[in-house]
């Protein structure tokens, strides 16, 4: 049996620019989205989508591997094509939504017509060479996985495929069949995020994620009020203070361990215990003295001293 699409579409894409298409975005959770909302994206945190529903979050700063991910898409998608010769691919440059919840919106790569099985999804990624270990052994990156889930939701299809190049010269193939249960939980998690969040303005918590922490810089990357403010959240503090001494006995017995073993190698560089390796190594490092570069060549010192702005933070008890 064939399957037909079941969405919707929203608006076409082509003639958009990208303000327009943003704008858009925002009407709805994106397959892009569920990543961040569930915990899984290395680079956005559900705070930071839901700043961009709500039109706040900063401007994205160039990115030079989403970039070539664009560039290479259509090489990757005639790679699928060649090695699918009953397979017609489409490009179909639409924001889709889903019949009766419209919020829930899908911006496919492609789009497989297949004789036999009618529609499938289509979604080509790239890879540094650095994560190739993520698409290893038939493995799909969750972050990946949830997004074409979520279309398979938005459009009422069944099958499709990840058409991936890693490292700019290793071609991967996977497909993927829809998951009812995931797609269960994806919805609830997206519907709660939703309405509880966007519609209700009602901000999600910073999480303690590298995605949270950059988004905060870039929030806002410097004081401009020295008064102090009242905090009430002295429990917080507590806790804060709690956990980093947990932490400095965890890295006491740590360095405990490795003294242990640095004892017992000596002058050896390595010892091998089952399947591990311990290595205390031999290494050369080379540095600039900058006070003798000063001293000695000051001129040269100061046409190579580079000032940058940062906000460090701390918490300290005063004694």
């Amino acid at each position: 049996m064939t399957i037909a699409l079941q969405a919707k579409v929203l608006v076409e894409t082509d003639s958009l620019s990208r303000d327009e298409w943003l704008r858009y975005r925002r009407n709805g959770v994106g397959g892009s989205d569920l990543a961040a909302i569930c915990g899984l994206s290395k680079w956005r945190s559900p705070i930071h989508v839901y700043l961009e529903k709500i039109g706040k979050a900063p401007p994205e700063e160039p990115n030079e591997a989403a970039e070539w991910g664009t560039r290479l898409e259509p090489l990757i998608a005639e790679k699928f094509a060649s090695n699918h010769s009953d397979f017609a691919i489409l490009e179909q440059k639409v924001i889709y939504s889903h019949p009766q919840h419209h919020w829930a919106l899908g911006n496919l790569d492609r789009m497989i017509i297949c004789p036999k099985r009618g529609r499938g999804i289509l979604e080509i990624k790239t890879a540094s060479e650095f994560l190739r270990h993520e698409w290893d052994n038939g493995n799909i990156p969750d972050y990946y996985y949830v997004q074409l889930q979520w279309y398979f939701f938005v459009t009422g299809l069944k099958w499709g495929y990840f058409a991936t190049l890693i490292g700019g010269n290793k071609y991967r193939e996977y497909e993927v069949m829809r998951d009812e249960e995931m797609i269960n939980q994806l919805f609830r998690l997206a519907s709660d995020f939703w309405v509880q969040h966007v519609l209700a303005r009602n901000a999600p918590p910073f999480d303690g994620s590298d995605a949270s922490t950059t988004l905060l810089h870039r929030l806002h990357p410097q004081a401009k009020n020295a008064t102090p403010i009242q905090l009430e959240q002295t429990d917080l503090l507590e806790l804060y203070f709690e956990k980093k001494h947990q932490i400095q006995n965890l890295e006491e017995d740590v360095t405990n361990i490795e003294n242990h073993f640095k004892s017992i190698l000596g002058d050896h560089e390595l010892g091998i215990a089952g399947n591990v390796k311990v290595k205390w190594e031999n290494r050369t490092r080379t540095s600039v003295d900058s006070k003798r570069l000063k001293d000695q060549y000051p001129d040269i010192y100061q046409e190579c001293v580079k000032q940058s702005q940062y906000r460090q933070f701390s918490i300290k008890k005063e004694r």
